[in-house]
């Protein structure tokens, strides 16, 4: 977030990405937009750092979720376990 907006652009901001924010039951499209609304006001025309683009990761849930863990688990080591 750029240090040149004022305490109260900034809350404004930080409440319009909220309010639109996938994570938050908002639309991605409506988020993606707003955040290019707000960067471009406050932009100097220089490009941010390589990689900032947003992106958006689906992580699954509940018993899928278990699933994924215990094939990552499994796929680890195929050698035995060590007793000790």
């Amino acid at each position: 977030m750029p240090s040149s907006l004022s305490p109260e652009e900034r809350r404004r901001r930080r409440a319009a990405l909220r309010r639109h924010h996938p994570d938050l039951g908002g639309n991605a499209e409506e988020f993606m937009r707003t955040l290019r609304v707000w960067e471009s006001r406050s932009s100097t025309g220089t490009p941010g750092p390589p990689g900032a683009e947003v992106r958006f990761v689906h992580r699954p849930r509940g018993l899928r979720r278990l699933l994924a863990w215990w094939q990552r688990r499994s796929r680890r080591s195929s050698a035995p376990r060590r007793v000790v």
